[in-house]
């Protein structure tokens, strides 16, 4: 009886070291994935930065572009070129306000 009883408490605790283990175990893999997928999150931010400094550069092409062609606008052009100084003077504008707070 008492045998009996100390054969099935063996095997109960066998099954809980083996189940113990196995989370050990599947702990430890999922502390892996975490780590990569940080390191993947550390890249697309890298990558995020860099395209929004490319996105600022394209912009300030693009208003530099488009300044150019204010000045040099063909007659049947003058009211967008017009309203493109207008944008360019009114941001002048809100950069001198600013200046003066």
């Amino acid at each position: 009886m008492a045998e009996d009883i100390f054969t099935s408490l063996s095997a109960k605790v066998e099954k809980l070291i083996s189940m113990y283990e196995s989370e050990r175990a599947g702990s430890a893999s999922l502390r892996q994935e975490l780590e990569a997928s940080r390191g993947q999150i550390a890249q697309y931010k890298e990558k995020q930065i860099q395209l929004e400094q490319k996105i600022k550069t394209l912009e300030d092409k693009l208003n530099s572009l488009q300044l150019a062609g204010a000045f040099t606008a063909s007659p049947g052009d003058s009211a967008g070129a017009k309203r493109r100084l207008n944008a360019v003077i009114k941001e002048i504008d809100e950069c001198i306000s600013m200046l003066n707070m």
